[in-house]
């Protein structure tokens, strides 16, 4: 029972820090949004290009998208070869996914230090139209890092969450719907073709 109540906390965790950062990345693209058209106004409209908006945009561009990727993690979104793990033994497919969980957090935590190092030292140097230090847009990478590999150490302690459907490790996956639907597609297609 406690141990469900744990894994019912990191879950909740999970839950509540992905919909902080999803608004996050909601008001960030929203206010890219009106960046962009403020532009594309002043430059078509007025005729009088806005030095800043581009620049502005593609921070904020690679803030908001950086912030996804620990939705992305928590949601189980991202790009996997799930079809052949769906393959093995349910245990083998908990170690194979245990691994792959260890080398991704080595790999965020890398990616971490390194943009931490990075933003650090780019501290002095501004930015050309918004004269900010660059500092600020370069912290999306470690700050985006922490949240990935919080959500990333939440996703691997739920392998062990007692009773877990390995559907539920992996996340749901609409490609075998989809070749249901393109088989059926083809034989209804070829129904009618005997049929004309």
């Amino acid at each position: 029972m406690q141990n469900t109540n744990l894994f019912e906390k990191l879950e909740n965790f999970a839950d509540k820090l992905a919909k902080i950062t999803l608004f996050v990345v909601k008001v960030l693209t929203g206010i890219l949004v009106i960046t962009v058209l403020t532009g594309v106004f002043f430059r078509y409209v007025v005729r009088d290009s806005l030095s800043w908006t581009e620049e502005l945009a593609r921070y904020l561009m690679i803030w908001a998208a950086l912030l996804a990727v620990s939705v992305g993690i928590k949601d189980k979104e991202h790009v996997g070869i799930q079809l052949l793990i769906k393959q093995f033994p349910p245990l083998i497919t908990k170690i194979i996914t245990l691994v792959v969980y260890i080398i991704t957090m080595a790999f965020l935590g890398v990616l971490t230090y390194k943009g931490y190092q990075v933003a650090g030292r780019a501290r002095s140097q501004l930015s050309l139209a918004l004269n900010i230090s660059m500092y600020w847009p370069l912290m999306s990478i470690p700050v985006s890092g922490v949240l990935a590999i919080i959500q990333q150490l939440i996703q691997t302690v739920l392998i062990f969450k007692p009773g877990i459907e390995i559907s539920d490790i992996l996340g749901a996956t609409d490609v075998e719907e989809a070749l249901k639907e393109v088989k059926n597609i083809n034989i209804d297609e070829d129904t009618v073709k005997g049929q004309g």
